[in-house]
């Protein structure tokens, strides 16, 4: 954002703002609104409601704290190569001006981003720069590692495919003992649901609403991964009850043979 126009709605939601310049990207000014987690911090200091303050890696340089803002501590995230070299300056009045920066980083445990960001930004020309063209994602080491999950994805859809096509052709004379018996193929098609599938659906269905429950109690900063694999599972129930109605129909109307 290279201008304000309008003043920011700073009490639009549930949200953490970071502000850089490009030229000193590891320090951030960031500003707080409603209830939102910050990363694992050994403490040092003690602070006020009313200060400034300043949390910053163990390879930053410490002498980049303004001297308006108080140092308390380091982020305990050894493993985060950004969270160590970054400077983090907490303040406690939001008072967003571009002469801190004009690059911008919006961040919210709200299940939808784009309703908080717009109200946040009230109608401020903003360019959106996404995260796929910029910053670790260009890595070719991530993105090999995006590459594998894909891959994983398409090789247990694969796998499952297999193992549910030997699990239902092992029905067959189930299904065709039915059929011989006089039930129609889709009151076989229920039986099949009931006796073999259901448990499975019930089984996935309880374990998507325990996931979403558990990120509400203690909120992650995206819920996109949880939305991806439920809608994945949701793929998988589709796929075995269609596989389930292939195989009633395969043993039972194509089979043919004297219903008694």
């Amino acid at each position: 954002m290279e201008k304000i126009n309008y003043p920011l709605q700073t009490n639009a939601g549930n949200y953490i703002l970071f502000q850089y310049n490009e030229d000193t990207p590891q320090l951030k000014f960031v500003w707080l609104n409603g209830k939102v987690k910050f990363p694992p911090i050994k403490q040092f200091d003690d602070y006020t409601d009313t200060d400034n303050v300043a949390i910053i890696g163990e390879y930053a340089n410490a002498k980049a704290i303004p001297s308006d803002y108080k140092w308390i501590g380091y982020f305990n995230t050894p493993n985060s190569y950004k969270l160590q070299s970054d400077i983090w300056l907490v303040s406690r009045h939001i008072n967003i001006d571009v002469a801190k920066g004009t690059k911008f980083v919006f961040m919210t445990p709200s299940f939808d981003v784009m309703p908080v960001f717009n109200e946040t930004m009230n109608g401020n020309n903003v360019r959106i720069i996404h995260s796929e063209q910029n910053g670790s994602y260009n890595l070719k080491s991530n993105q090999f590692v995006v590459l594998i999950q894909y891959i994983t994805v398409f090789l247990m859809s694969i796998m499952l495919f297999i193992t549910v096509t030997i699990w239902l052709n092992k029905e067959n004379y189930f299904l065709s003992i039915l059929y011989l018996s006089g039930y129609s193929p889709g009151a076989i098609y229920i039986i099949l649901l009931k006796t073999k599938i259901l448990p499975y659906i019930v089984i996935s269905m309880i374990l998507i609403i325990l996931a979403f429950i558990a990120h509400d109690i203690s909120p992650l900063w995206d819920i996109s991964w949880l939305i991806y694999s439920a809608c994945l599972v949701l793929f998988y129930i589709f796929l075995v009850m269609m596989l389930g109605w292939y195989f009633t129909f395969i043993y039972t109307v194509r089979k043919g043979g004297q219903k008694y």
